[in-house]
């Protein structure tokens, strides 16, 4: 069953294909936030704390959005570790020692790519007509660029 059948078959799995990139890149993302608030030390500690505890909040919420997205395409979502590994445009922070400039710096880093991937991925949709995803993603790039802008305040 297909309620969006004014999208062709072709342009449904090129926009799922770039949906599992993104949602891939958000899962490996909130898994460095969350190894930045267990391990930040800092004068600052519980606001950075309390800081990264927010953005890995709202990626399960941004997580969960991606994947039903995928899901009203009429497609199955990737849900492994390894997938999400393979498919993401971001790296995974080994290092449990940064400092916690550095941990903004990275972060600041794939808040970047992250919104040209979006930039690029809206561009991508927005030529097979589903405006829904369209005006998904954008509401989505917003709050990274919102991040962006936050944690871009915090440099020093």
């Amino acid at each position: 069953m297909s309620y969006n059948n004014w999208i062709t078959d072709i342009d449904k799995k090129e926009i799922v294909e770039s949906l599992e990139k993104i949602l891939a890149s958000e899962v490996v993302a909130s898994m460095k936030v969350r190894n930045f608030h267990w391990n930040v030390e800092s004068q600052n500690f519980h606001e950075m704390h309390e800081f990264f505890e927010e953005l890995y909040n709202q990626s399960a919420g941004n997580i969960d959005g991606i994947a039903e997205k995928i899901r009203m395409l009429w497609y199955k979502t990737v849900s492994t570790y390894w997938e999400f590994l393979e498919l993401s445009f971001l790296q995974e922070e080994k290092d449990r020692n940064l400092s916690t400039q550095d941990m903004i710096k990275s972060l600041c880093k794939d808040k970047e790519k992250t919104i040209a991937e979006f930039r690029k991925t809206i561009e991508e949709v927005s030529d097979s007509n589903d405006v829904w995803t369209e005006d998904f993603l954008i509401a989505l790039m917003q709050s990274h660029e919102k991040n962006l802008w936050m944690l871009s305040s915090m440099k020093g």
